[in-house]
């Protein structure tokens, strides 16, 4: 009778509150957990470098955004919608592409989108 009771009523409502958790966790997690996944950060930084057209340091920067962004898409992956994340994949890229051809004016569009992207991740 126990084991019934906690199969047809407990474990399935532990089961939904962990998954609704996990959906909804994706505004925490978002957010750095450590040194190396400061996403947002690193774009505010390459923001000014490419405002002062510092085209060395951009290029060091938008390396470091694009590991970040690996790590920080591994915790959010199953709490965000796919086409978000390959959306702000894809703004990276193209930032990226950006500041190997040094060009300030597509690369200052591609990062006020991700920054509504990224306002608009999680939530």
């Amino acid at each position: 009778m126990k084991t019934r009771f906690w199969l047809l009523y407990v474990l399935p409502i532990f089961l939904i509150l962990v998954f609704v958790a996990i959906m909804a966790s994706g505004a925490f997690l978002k957010k750095p957990f450590g040194n190396d996944d400061r996403l947002l950060e690193s774009i505010q930084t390459l923001e000014k470098q490419v405002e002062g057209k510092q085209w060395t340091e951009a290029k060091s920067q938008v390396n470091y955004a694009m590991q970040a962004w690996d790590k920080v898409v591994n915790r959010i992956q199953f709490s965000v919608e796919r086409e978000t994340i390959y959306d702000i994949l894809g703004t990276l890229a193209r930032i990226k592409g950006g500041v190997a051809a040094e060009d300030d004016k597509a690369i200052m569009e591609e990062i006020y989108y991700f920054y509504v992207l990224w306002d608009n991740l999680g939530d």
